[in-house]
């Protein structure tokens, strides 16, 4: 069954995905977002979807894009950076099922319509990995890369078990006709053992896609030398991507 999609505006952007939950993409896509702000460029951080969203004050706070705000320095209202919110920790098709809502995709167009007249470029983050339903069973993850027609980046975590993760990912997209930017190696660390040294060449290998960054383990954004490490570790990252 092929959904109905709305028409979308003229943009350019990233998208970022990751292997699995939990690997930092959130940051990466901040991160991303703060160094092109940083270097001259109007970049808005884009979260479609999330769920597991907490209630404040009697609404669904987007944590992700109250993140991304404060560190990129953006002014939006979070439900503009983040259109559709569902309070429940799983996948968003399953969240939204369970609350007994569908997502609007057309909320989400008009959200990049509204930004798209301000941003000349887009940080997209994904909800887990390529495979999360957000629709039922009929749309993806996937889907809503291709919908989005932007170039893929995947976050990985850099240690033991990565190459398996990492290269499915990669080869999915890549079958589903998305263009595939490249592996940014997440949380590595200051002394890597052999699986960590080792990894990134055989990733790059076995998927033909470059490895464009290893970024640091940091503890905590709000501390300065973190920050500034992490920051660092990504304006690499751009300069290989723009």
């Amino acid at each position: 069954m092929k959904l109905p999609l709305p028409p979308l505006p003229p943009f350019r952007g990233l998208f970022i995905t990751g292997t699995d939950t939990d690997v930092g993409k959130t940051w990466v896509a901040a991160g991303l977002t703060a160094v092109l702000r940083q270097r001259g460029h109007q970049a808005v951080y884009f979260k479609p979807i999330q769920s597991g969203c907490p209630a404040e004050a009697g609404r669904l706070i987007p944590t992700d894009a109250r993140l991304a705000r404060d560190l990129a320095g953006l002014a939006e209202p979070l439900e503009v950076l983040t259109p559709v919110a569902l309070a429940l920790p799983l996948a968003p098709g399953v969240a939204a099922a369970q609350a007994g809502v569908e997502v609007d995709l057309d909320r989400i167009a008009e959200g990049l319509k509204d930004l798209a007249a301000r941003y000349d470029f887009f940080v997209v983050e994904g909800a887990g990995g390529l495979y999360v339903p957000l629709i039922g069973l009929d749309f993806l993850v996937l889907d809503l890369i291709r919908w989005l027609a932007l170039p893929l980046a995947v976050v990985a975590k850099s240690g033991l078990g990565t190459i398996n993760h990492t290269v499915l990912t990669v080869k999915a997209a890549q079958q589903a006709g998305i263009e595939v930017a490249g592996v940014i190696l997440n949380r590595y660390p200051a002394a890597p053992n052999l699986a960590a040294r080792t990894n990134p060449d055989v990733i790059a290998a076995l998927t033909g896609v470059p490895i464009l960054g290893r970024l640091p383990e940091v503890g905590d954004l709000n501390r300065p030398a973190d920050r500034e490490a992490f920051l660092a570790a990504v304006g690499a990252v751009a300069d290989r991507l723009l």
